[in-house]
């Protein structure tokens, strides 16, 4: 009758999840491929970019498994964020090539041709991308296999493949579409500084409004499994904590989306996986299976399971902790404020511990707080009065060593061994007396006089007593001592606010001297994890910036370029207060992702601008025809990222938690990004560009000067 029952299989949650970011690969990919049917309206140069999508991702994941690198949530996440990305390089190419087709040239020429000139701008663009993801290798690897396939497969499919090229009209839509771009283009370059003050306005704006709805390390994840702990009240016997257990699981078990439950009388849930530590006769751990597919999130069905089991917590006056997030990786960064109470005297410490906990308790937003000693055990300190002892002739070191003596009197009668450890069995003589803290007090101590006598007296004559607690661990760091006082976030409180409260109000605790209170809970967690992320940005921002330095030979535009990484920002905060979302790590991410992938259309913007200028373009018109022809591609690329970067966005399997945050953040930079960078760009360059001398703005000073000399030797007839 033996019955044996699967708790915990992390390989299904695996499974799970997999499926998921594989949905969002395939149904990105199908609308990446739409949004190019929609803006080429033809089937052949559609088909052609397509193919560069499975060709980079089975390059990837080949380099991967060369690389070591597995197929996990992580990995596979980085492939569903960069789908959109891997079409932008030969979207750049085919949109050329188609281009230059329509204006007359051979198929051969075009994609000669056509390649040729984006050839530099597409390899700036991948190589500065590469620098911003954290998943590194694998859209690493995805990336360089789509400019590899849109340099070679992309160009030599269209030699072919456009070889019949028929004249198209771009359609009402996009005509219009154009020529309200070229107006707001014309006034925003009439009015630079205006739109420039209005960018940073709105920089600042969104990065405060993000930052004002707090921060958090992970996002909240859903899984197929939590944990409760059941605390009756202290002393229960373990017969009285198992029938309440009983009575639980039968509760759970009625409902739907539980499947399984598991219960084992142990201090922590972490005891009941591992299998080891000691067991408690108060408490118990459950462990919750839950069905994978469940129409309600973890924490609603928490919040039923508390409704439920209400009235039978109170008749026993019993209480149960559920941990949602126990199994899954928000909880790799702690949860709560921590307050680490440091000093060396322990009573001091109690005593401070104490009146923080007061202070914190205080603070909206925390519940259940700890002042860390209610692990404590009762005491009983003996005081030995130095001149009391003396005058019998003794030190405080000889009377401690008599009371040690005492109570270490015990022998061990036999070791009864088991397979873990060993047990000392000790018998009590009939005429022995337990030594307990009354008989302490008349505990008698003795002292041999020189002349061989011997003196005794009670140990109450030379000392005195205090009945105080105790931890029983003394916790240490950097080589002091410290108490832990500790507090939950209640629901609907963000952790780094009220970890900011938390602060402000213990910065006006006066400390004793030599004592110091030291923050350590979830929010440290999530501070140190972002500096980090800040290092990282600010490194890639340096190298990114070289790189197009190498790649344009030129160190004003790249830092042309470079102004569309503010933009991005800006939709991105924009994009987290919309949705509702807390700046965490994961959303930190998705904004070094983003600068990696902004200035894609920046640097396609500025390469066509200077090699119109090099052809003797004037600077104006240079700006406005870049504009006009690059605005094609640039949405397109743009709008594939989005559309691919939406499945994750709004898919509700599980997992999708963990990647939302940076879908949301690099989806707004996109949004808000690529359209001011079709304007505010242009008016960058306008600025700083403008005392560069360019091959177009040389021949229009010698037209000038040509004129004024047939003017002035009377050759003028007033005729153009």
């Amino acid at each position: 009758d033996l019955m044996l029952i699967t708790l915990m299989d992390q390989g299904i949650y695996i499974d799970l999840v997999m499926d998921s970011i594989i949905n969002n690969i395939l149904f990105g990919a199908v609308l990446a491929v739409l949004i190019l049917i929609l803006f080429l309206r033809d089937l052949r140069p559609t088909a052609v970019i397509a193919c560069s999508i499975p060709i980079s991702l089975i390059t990837a994941i080949v380099c991967m498994y060369f690389s070591g690198v597995t197929l996990n949530v992580i990995s596979l996440s980085g492939l569903a964020l960069g789908i959109g990305m891997l079409v932008d390089n030969s979207i750049v190419v085919i949109e050329n090539i188609y281009r230059l087709r329509k204006e007359g040239h051979s198929a051969r020429e075009a994609a000669i041709e056509g390649a040729g000139e984006v050839a530099g701008a597409i390899m700036a663009s991948t190589f500065t991308r590469q620098l911003f993801v954290d998943m590194g290798l694998t859209i690493g690897y995805s990336l360089l296999a789509s400019l590899i396939v849109a340099l070679t497969v992309v160009p030599a499919m269209a030699s072919k493949v456009l070889g019949k090229t028929k004249e198209q009209k771009e359609g009402k839509i996009f005509d219009g579409l154009i020529q309200i771009y070229e107006k707001l283009l014309a006034f925003s370059l009439r009015f630079k500084p205006v739109v420039l003050i209005l960018v940073v306005v709105l920089l600042v704006v969104s990065a405060i409004a993000s930052y004002s709805k707090g921060t958090a390390f992970m996002p909240d994840m859903d899984s197929t499994q939590f944990s409760i702990t059941l605390t009756m009240p202290k002393d229960t016997s373990l017969s009285d904590t198992a029938k309440v257990s009983d009575e639980i699981v039968d509760r759970l078990l009625m409902r739907e989306e539980i499947e399984d439950v598991g219960a084992m009388a142990s201090a922590s849930t972490m005891t009941m996986l591992t299998g080891g530590g000691n067991a408690s006769t108060n408490s118990t751990s459950f462990y919750v299976s839950l069905s994978a597919d469940k129409d309600k999130t973890n924490e609603q069905i928490a919040d039923e399971i508390m409704v439920d089991l209400e009235e039978l917590l109170k008749e026993n006056q019993a209480e149960i902790i559920i941990d949602t997030s126990s199994m899954d990786m928000s909880a790799m960064g702690g949860s709560g404020v921590t307050v680490q109470v440091r000093g060396r005297d322990i009573d001091v410490l109690q005593k401070i511990a104490g009146e923080v906990a007061v202070i914190v308790e205080g603070v909206e937003g925390t519940e259940n707080v700890s002042d860390g000693l209610e692990e404590s055990t009762g005491e009983l300190r003996v005081i030995i009065d130095r001149d009391k002892a003396i005058a019998h002739g003794m030190t405080v070191a000889q009377v401690f060593a008599q009371v040690a003596e005492k109570l270490a009197e015990s022998n061990s009668a036999t070791t009864l061994e088991t397979a873990e450890s060993e047990f000392g069995v000790y018998v009590k003589d009939a005429q022995d007396i337990a030594l307990t803290r009354e008989l302490l007090k008349s505990l008698e101590i003795s002292r041999t006089k020189q002349d061989g006598t011997m003196d005794k007296f009670l140990l109450s004559e030379i000392a005195y007593f205090e009945n105080t607690i105790s931890p029983k661990a003394v916790n240490r760091s950097d080589q002091n001592r410290y108490i832990a006082v500790s507090a939950e976030i209640a629901d609907g409180y963000n952790v780094g606010l009220v970890s900011d409260v938390v602060e402000r109000e213990l910065d006006q605790y006066n400390l004793p001297v030599g004592y110091s209170l030291v923050m350590s809970g979830e929010n440290e967690t999530i501070t140190d994890a972002m500096e980090q992320l800040y290092l990282m940005l600010l490194l890639a921002l340096i190298f990114m910036y070289l790189i197009m330095v190498a790649q344009f030979q030129s160190l004003l535009s790249p830092f042309i370029i470079m102004f569309t990484i503010p933009l991005a920002f800006t939709g991105g905060f924009f994009g987290l207060v919309v949705s509702g979302s807390e700046l965490s790590v994961i959303a930190l991410i998705g904004f070094v992702m983003l600068s990696g992938i902004i200035v894609n259309n920046g640097i396609v913007l500025v390469d066509y601008i200077n090699q119109l200028r090099s052809e003797g373009m004037d600077k104006k018109q240079a700006i406005l025809e870049a504009g006009r022809t690059r605005l094609r591609p640039v949405l397109m690329t743009a709008l594939t990222t989005i559309l691919a970067l939406g499945t994750m966005v709004f898919s509700h399997d599980m997992g999708s938690e963990l990647g939302k945050p940076m879908a949301i953040v690099t989806i707004g930079g996109l949004v808000y990004g690529t359209v001011l960078t079709l304007v505010v760009i242009p008016c960058v360059y306008d600025i700083f560009s403008r005392e560069k001398k360019e091959p177009g703005e040389e021949n229009g000073k010698l037209k000038k000067l040509f004129i004024k000399e047939i003017k002035e030797h009377g050759y003028d007839d007033g005729k153009e």
